[in-house]
């Protein structure tokens, strides 16, 4: 067996600044470092390697000095290394990216590729799928678990999905994206020699490519702008007035977000765009507005098309909506592309949801389409849909439009205004029964009392401080009373208190909650970049110094125990 691990060297996140008199990024001094989800990729390769038999290739597209990051993988355990590098490649976008890498997967002929779920610098978990569809191979995404058939031809594995675990059958050869849970890297022993002379350099004639990077990309990123804290925190003392602050705080946010009712009526066509409903129907209903939102008075219809049930969507504001019955996500995404070559739309919004990224990726590689990953908004001037994400951990905003139509993107959950249409949708079915690439085994859902972060107006964080497990069980009863989720840092997570799938951080969920409450947290820049987009921080720590209260609206001082055992007896004081 053959396995080929894509790899990327990234500048670490947290020392990014950007020059706002030149609006430039600032790389300079920056120092780089192996992606930590593809480093996990490489180990489990070699973990395999060790298991089974194996051989490991690693391959990396960039300039020269990310030969350090091909050193590294061979002193782990990796046989062969490739530095896939050529002037032509500078400027590639995730579409061109997938398209050189594709033509590497041809050039190494492996059984089994393995990559990081997404690169830490931009988030996008678009190239894996990309390349998986430009090969011909069956993909997954998150993988936490691969196991193998007696043959060495079947494989059977484990996704984290925002909602729980699902265990999938399928066969060689594929390409998998891995999680953070898949295992811990090993160290490397320091009297392992450098390997750098091993390393194959190939290039783009090699690769039979004979694009330039830049023109061969269909997204183009127009101007970038810095994300600055503007929060000042406001400490409150433990007690009554501040539990009431807090609920007021909730309260009126959710009063501000009451569900205001639009005209969707359409009175004449002239043309259409579309949005994707997956999973969850809060999460389609902000969808279907925002696209109503950015091209009122455009004359455009807005089309949904979704596996979702349509009495969950009664009020949902768009002209039509698509019912697709499909088994999963390959012939989800066919189904979508019939209909987008039928509808021919001026745009397309998925959720940036495991599902959504898998077949948002998909129909971009299909189509040769311009793909800009977790939008955090979106505008239309009537010709090109204007598309905002972060980047470099969410410190920096780059603004990109597609040279493509449609146009895609995926979006962030929580971050748009849910609206009702005055007039009810059209409804049409769309039956599909083509056979997937995986057969789902088994479906294994987060405990009931832990809602998807990703859905949650109000949130309540666990740090490190709180010490103990059953600290745990506490917050989930103020979690239930205050109609919130529970999220964690990732050493609680790692600790094994709450579920992966509640992690919040770098290598977590970034949340946009309209509340979140944390207990304990220290403030570390891994997890404070998950907060980025959230509204109102109020932040509880012991340690009047703690770095999370530069980065909150509201702080506590005072012990876990008293602040929560408090807010508890006075919300069954208020009969909550």
């Amino acid at each position: 067996m053959k396995i080929l691990v894509l790899i990327k060297q990234i500048p670490d996140v947290n020392r990014i600044t950007f020059d706002s008199k030149t609006m430039r990024i600032v790389r300079e001094g920056v120092p780089l470092m192996f992606n930590s989800f593809d480093k996990k990729a490489v180990e489990e390769a070699i973990r395999i390697k060790e298991k089974i038999g194996s051989e490991v290739v690693v391959a990396t597209m960039g300039p020269p000095s990310a030969g350090e990051i091909l050193n590294e993988s061979l002193r782990m355990g990796a046989d062969t290394a490739y530095l896939v590098t050529d002037r032509s490649f500078a400027g590639s976008d995730t579409w061109a990216t997938a398209k050189i890498l594709s033509r590497v997967v041809e050039y190494v002929k492996p059984d089994l590729v393995l990559a990081g779920k997404y690169s830490l610098d931009g988030e996008t978990s678009q190239v894996p799928p990309e390349v998986a569809f430009m090969t011909g191979m069956k993909f997954k995404s998150s993988v936490f678990r691969i196991e193998f058939s007696e043959d060495r031809k079947g494989i059977i594995i484990e996704q984290d999905r925002e909602d729980g675990i699902n265990r999938y059958e399928g066969n060689l050869p594929a390409l998998l994206s891995v999680s953070e849970k898949i295992n811990r890297a090993r160290s490397i022993k320091p009297e392992t020699p450098d390997m750098t002379s091993k390393i194959v350099v190939i290039n783009a004639e090699k690769l039979g490519i004979d694009f330039n990077g830049t023109d061969a990309s269909p997204t183009v990123v127009t101007g970038t702008s810095d994300v600055k804290s503007q929060r000042l925190v406001k400490f409150l003392a433990p007690g009554k007035e501040t539990y009431e602050k807090i609920l007021n705080l909730i309260n009126e946010r959710k009063s501000a977000k009451d569900t205001e009712i639009v005209d969707n009526s359409l009175h004449k066509k002239i043309g259409s765009v579309m949005g994707i409903a997956l999973g969850d129907p809060e999460v389609s209903i902000e969808i279907a507005s925002k696209a109503l939102q950015i091209t009122r008075g455009m004359d455009l219809e807005v089309i949904m098309a979704g596996n979702l049930d349509p009495e969950k969507l009664k009020e949902m504001p768009c002209n039509r909506y698509i019912k697709i019955s499909a088994p999963g996500n390959d012939t989800f995404a066919n189904r979508v592309i019939r209909i987008i070559d039928k509808e021919k739309p001026e745009f397309v919004i998925f959720p940036s949801t495991i599902d959504g990224r898998e077949i948002a990726a998909r129909i971009a590689a299909e189509k040769s389409l311009g793909l800009t990953a977790d939008c955090i908004d979106l505008k239309y001037d009537g010709k090109q849909l204007i598309q905002l994400k972060p980047a470099f951990g969410g410190g920096i905003v780059a603004e990109i439009v597609s040279k493509t139509k449609p146009a895609m993107a995926t979006v962030r959950p929580g971050m748009f205004l849910k609206y009702r249409g005055s007039e009810r949708f059209k409804l049409e079915n769309d039956v599909s029964s083509d056979n997937e690439n995986f057969t789902l085994l088994e479906n294994i859902p987060v405990p009931s009392e832990y809602r998807p972060l990703s859905s949650s107006s109000t949130v309540i964080g666990l740090g490190r401080g709180i010490k103990r497990k059953d600290f745990v069980q506490k917050a989930l009863e103020l979690s239930r009373k205050l109609g919130s989720t529970l999220g964690a840092t990732r050493p609680i997570v790692d600790m094994g208190f709450v579920p992966r799938q509640q992690q919040i951080g770098l290598t977590g969920s970034s949340i946009s909650s309209d509340v979140y409450i944390n207990l304990g947290v220290s403030g570390h820049d891994n997890h404070i970049v998950g907060l980025r987009y959230v509204h109102t921080i109020v932040s509880v720590n012991v340690d009047p110094n703690a770095p999370i209260f530069k980065y909150s609206d509201y702080g506590i001082v005072c012990d876990l125990n008293e602040f929560t055992d408090g807010f508890l007896q006075y919300l069954e004081e208020k009969g909550i």
